[in-house]
């Protein structure tokens, strides 16, 4: 699309770019630039028209694009950074992912900037509004045994984790297995699917749905969710967001496959943890009951002392005293 190449160029470019020098690099006419330049307007961007100087993207603003993703994740300058399919509007990105995971050959990431049937571990729905949150889904292929792919969930919860310290200087932490939580808030969940057959893994979909700019919630979620706006006052770009915690997600994944387990990412991940050390509640099918979280294994297990005795709790729902109205 032409528009996404007149917005590659001003974005690389910090002066004023001429509609003649555009339209010789594309090998379009001035014609088709302006129309161009006249589209990107109205998506939002801030562009300055000079005569006789050209054109210059003016401030920043959180527009979802392609293009932004792209250049974002540039700018992080991985090895082998994922194929990017963008959406203005999806009924989830992990059903979407999973259609054409068997056709793409590379990692993928899918977002898009809203959900019409966003999902949620455990069968949840999650609420997906345009223009405010990142809704996305990692396709990777790696080459490990069918039991590890669980602690893929892990890996990119301490990745989002990395990325919110990086560009808010926040700490949040990690409600095991899968939510990050800011002041006792909910900001991001992760739901981590895979497909396999007789040979292995075929692949493995890591969903993520982050609360970036929302100014508010619904009155039934208020008290459990938050957004990083609202704890912050930062209006972020979302594309940026999504670059960091993809390039962190490959850090952290390469050190993840040295052993094919936590355990050079236990320490880190332990420090971000907001079950450790605190009164957990746990949903067993066998009955609920509580424990103290004291961390977690090399497999990712959450390990709790129940009455004295150590368990390794693998799956299903665990409420930690002080979250979500846990008290």
């Amino acid at each position: 699309m032409l528009k996404n190449k007149v917005l590659k160029i001003l974005l690389s470019n910090k002066e004023h770019v001429s509609g003649q020098a555009i339209s010789d690099n594309l090998g379009v006419s001035r014609t088709a630039v302006w129309k161009a330049i006249s589209s990107l307007k109205k998506d939002g961007y801030n562009i300055e028209s000079v005569n006789n100087r050209g054109y210059l993207l003016l401030e920043k603003t959180d527009i979802l694009n392609q293009v932004e993703i792209e250049q974002n994740i540039h700018s992080y300058k991985l090895l082998e950074p994922p194929v990017i399919i963008y959406m203005d509007e999806v009924d989830s990105t992990n059903t979407y992912a999973k259609s054409i995971a068997d056709n793409l050959n590379k990692d993928f990431l899918v977002v898009s900037d809203m959900q019409t049937f966003g999902k949620g571990r455990l069968g949840r729905i999650w609420d997906s509004p345009s223009s405010t949150g990142i809704f996305m889904s990692l396709c990777i292929k790696p080459d490990i045994a069918i039991e590890k792919a669980s602690m893929i969930t892990l890996v990119m919860a301490l990745s989002l984790c990395d990325a919110i310290e990086e560009l808010y200087s926040l700490h949040p932490t990690i409600k095991w297995p899968n939510d990050i939580v800011i002041n006792s808030k909910k900001i991001s969940g992760i739901l981590t699917e895979m497909s396999s057959d007789m040979d292995g893994i075929k692949y493995i979909i890591s969903g993520v749905g982050i609360n970036v700019n929302n100014k508010e919630f619904p009155a039934d979620i208020k008290d459990m969710a938050s957004s990083l706006f609202l704890e912050t006052d930062i209006i972020m770009h979302r594309a940026k967001l999504i670059a960091s915690v993809i390039s962190h997600f490959y850090n952290n994944f390469n050190i993840f496959l040295k052993t094919e387990d936590m355990t050079d990412l236990k320490e880190k991940y332990e420090k971000h943890l907001a079950n450790i050390g605190k009164e957990v509640k746990i949903l067993d099918p066998k009955g609920e009951y509580q424990a103290v979280a004291l961390g977690i294994d090399e497999n990712g297990a959450l390990i709790v002392n129940s009455t004295g005795k150590i368990k390794r709790i693998i799956s299903g729902e665990v409420s930690v005293r002080g979250l979500y109205g846990y008290v």
